[in-house]
């Protein structure tokens, strides 16, 4: 541990976004936070010390950022997560519930600055009998899919400590080994940003670059595929050679381009970096950004366009590991050519799926109360988002849009979406 402490490793690609994002705008750089409701035998001894176990085990949660003549740089000194406890207590239930949500929309407010505080959040309340949890984790830290990892090692880690045995465990040295190979292969990273330059050349600005960013309520439709319906789905991505990915990606730009009668598209492709086996587990901001750049030909055959997104995706992700910032200034000077003084609304769409989701209730969690689909959702300005998860049994989409830029109402989505992803896989 102690030469773990000592010494500073370079960035990810995907943190070097992050803190390209961190310096740029460090208002919007807020943690990644998501809401539990513990279960009623919660024990918040063990729940404590499970916490700091699994924090332990993984370096990326005690992730430091330094900054020196060369640039930034992570070590992960031997810290433990920000614990606290808050108790709200009065006669009215509904005013002391709508106290506790406030509460946890400032925790998701805050900007952490991992130069100085650790790059996780714990904050438990107590309310009207219950007990929540509002966890918050840096993105300069932990990717999207990390957090998935993370909430499922916590519950084995709780697990364990209820059954006494908590042991200890050396911290995981998979992120060492993927942050070197990473460094080994920065040799591909200017060959890469060319390919990217080259690709957004004259990228049009559909929407209005200089709008000062902000969040707005959210439309949002939910779906589920389930049995025969699922399977059919399934069996059409094998025998046409396309993951359940592809078809939700043609899918999100057939309804943009008939959203505002579009025929080129950027959107943004998260990227988890996770390539062999030993790097599906770790828990660290792998992930980068693709903003992969879509013609939309008229009247071209479904499967013919669903095999070009594919192979779209395939090269773009060949060409996954290139300096963010040095790609930013590109787009900007893009931006300046056609008379805007910034090029932050390019990036309209985003795109998850989580094929291994954690099952609620378990021995710690009752429930995950910030994936509970409600019409109080907000999304960044101009977003249209697709998140998907899925199981053995079903596939569950979420869309979650700004209705000012994409003229699709809630009502309508339902028929559009299903019209669409039915004619994709005729």
């Amino acid at each position: 541990m102690e030469e773990i402490i000592k010494k500073d490793f370079c960035l990810t690609c995907g943190q070097r976004f992050m803190v390209h994002r961190f310096q740029n705008a460090p208002k919007y750089a807020t943690p990644t936070q998501r809401l539990y409701r513990f279960n009623k035998n919660f024990d918040h001894s063990l729940f404590a010390a499970a916490i700091r176990h699994t924090v332990a085990l993984h370096p990326s949660l005690r992730l430091k950022l330094v900054q020196n003549k060369a640039g930034w740089y992570q070590c992960f000194p031997d810290l433990g997560p920000n614990i606290s406890a808050i108790e709200v207590q009065g006669k009215v239930p509904g005013k002391c519930l709508a106290y506790a949500q406030s509460i946890v929309t400032e925790e998701g407010r805050k900007v952490l600055d991992l130069r100085n505080e650790p790059p996780v959040t714990a904050t438990i309340i107590s309310v009207n009998g219950e007990h929540l949890l509002s966890l918050c984790v840096d993105h300069i830290a932990a990717d999207g899919i990390s957090l998935d990892l993370f909430e499922r090692a916590l519950v084995n880690s709780y697990q364990n400590a209820i059954n006494g045995c908590l042991s200890s465990v050396a911290p995981s040295q998979a992120l060492f080994r993927y942050i070197a190979k990473e460094v080994s292969q920065r040799n591909l990273e200017k060959n890469n940003l060319l390919y990217w330059e080259q690709q957004l050349k004259g990228a049009p600005l559909n929407l209005d670059p200089n709008i000062e960013i902000s969040t707005t309520t959210a439309s949002v439709y939910c779906h589920q595929l389930t049995g025969e319906a699922f399977q059919l789905l399934i069996n059409f991505c094998r025998t046409n050679k396309s993951s359940i990915f592809h078809l939700l990606a043609a899918t999100e730009l057939l309804l943009l381009a008939r959203a505002r009668d579009l025929e080129d598209i950027i959107l943004n492709i998260p990227v988890s970096n996770r390539i062999l086996l030993e790097e599906q587990d770790i828990i660290a901001n792998l992930v980068m950004p693709l903003h992969v750049r879509f013609s939309i030909k008229p009247n071209e055959p479904a499967l013919q366009f669903l095999h070009r997104v594919r192979n779209q995706i395939t090269d773009a992700m060949v060409h996954r590991q290139f300096d963010y910032p040095s790609l930013s200034e590109f787009m900007a000077t893009e931006a300046g050519k056609q008379g805007f003084s910034k090029a932050n609304s390019l990036l309209a769409c985003n795109l998850v799926i989580d094929n291994d989701p954690l099952i609620f209730p378990n021995d710690l969690f009752a429930e995950r109360l910030d994936s509970q689909p409600s019409t109080g959702q907000n999304v960044w300005k101009t977003r249209f988002e697709i998140s998907a998860c899925q199981t053995k049994e079903r596939l569950s989409i979420l869309i979650r849009w700004d209705a000012s830029t994409w003229p699709i109402q809630s009502d309508h989505m339902e028929e559009k979406f299903l019209l669409t992803l039915n004619k994709l896989m005729e």
